[in-house]
């Protein structure tokens, strides 16, 4: 946990320098003027409905549960920038390195049966026709990231060669926050420009599409009163940016597949994560009100959402022992 994490800070006069070329999210990125750090900054979306969604709160929501899980994650704040609410996400990329989206990563190891999906457009295997998003899959991931370190300051595991171990949590941090949007361009290797150094798996980033950040009205009011129903809405968290047969497995079992995929050493300190994990400082300050723009379901329900999650999760974990 870092410090006051839901303090919202008023970006409009920081330097405009372009918009972020990957993506679909139009988001721009911005110089912070006291440190020339650059953060990549993503206004809240407003539906026709005239209802503001909580992609800021989502992000820096979903930033502190990386943190106490373990996972390596990219520094988030929330923002406003000329009078719009909005979040900030630090750039991850380093001097001398470029940021390897996962479809290049996968092109380049020459992923079998993988297909780069290009949004609006219908990708397919021909090979294999009931295969939705093919070759974006847990085993062509492992492969890809064979000889990539993982990120700094994963504890996981020694850093050498072991990326795939430091994914296996994004998957779990996924499965906790109800993240659905983990699609190939949602993560990513830092591959050196020059010289013999091996790629680093990126820390994860983008998270704005969890927590339930665009439910309300009438269905998370019945969430909220009927545990049952919440359960049913949960379960609709599923892994369809990886490569399955409808139906797509739940995001908690696909999370339990990469756990069993990776090294057993780290599997073992993922469990013990998972298990021992404490939401009560990120909950708590949600719950008191830390961050007024959020509304009191909203709080209720992505706390519930949590906690539910983090339960699900370990039961999972726990039958598969």
């Amino acid at each position: 946990m870092t410090g006051v994490w839901w303090i919202r800070i008023d970006v409009s006069g920081w330097q405009d320098h372009g918009v972020e070329q990957s993506g679909s999210n139009g988001g721009r990125w911005l110089e912070d003027p006291g440190t020339g750090r650059r953060w990549l900054h993503k206004k809240t979306h407003v539906p026709a409905n005239g209802c503001e969604q909580g992609e800021d709160w989502a992000e820096v929501i979903a930033t502190q549960v990386a943190q106490a899980l373990g996972v390596p994650c990219a520094p988030t704040m929330l923002c406003v920038h000329e009078g719009r609410r909005g979040s900030l996400s630090c750039s991850i990329r380093p001097d001398q390195y470029d940021l390897w989206g996962g479809q290049i990563v996968l092109e380049e190891a020459e992923a079998p049966g993988y297909f780069r999906f290009t949004p609006g457009r219908a990708v397919g295997d021909p090979e294999r026709p009931n295969i939705r998003r093919p070759g974006h899959s847990l085993t062509n991931i492992r492969a890809a990231l064979q000889g990539v370190d993982a990120p700094e300051g994963f504890e996981g595991c020694s850093k050498g060669g072991r990326a795939f171990d430091a994914f296996v949590g994004y998957t779990l941090l996924d499965a906790l926050i109800a993240n659905r949007d983990r699609h190939d361009e949602n993560w990513a290797v830092l591959q050196p420009q020059l010289g013999s150094l091996p790629g680093i798996l990126a820390p994860t980033y983008d998270h704005g599409s969890s927590l339930g950040y665009n439910f309300s009205g009438p269905k998370r009011d019945r969430c909220l009163a009927d545990s049952e129903e919440l359960e049913r809405w949960a379960m609709r968290g599923t892994a369809h940016r990886y490569e399955h047969e409808p139906p797509a497995k739940t995001l908690v079992d696909h999370a339990v597949e990469a756990l069993g995929m990776g090294s057993p050493d780290t599997a073992k300190w993922w469990t013990e994560q998972v298990l021992l994990l404490d939401l009560s400082e990120i909950l708590e300050p949600l719950e008191q009100g830390a961050i007024p723009e959020m509304s009191e379901a909203s709080v209720k329900f992505a706390a519930a959402l949590l906690k539910l999650n983090l339960r699900r999760l370990q039961d999972a974990i726990s039958d598969h022992a």
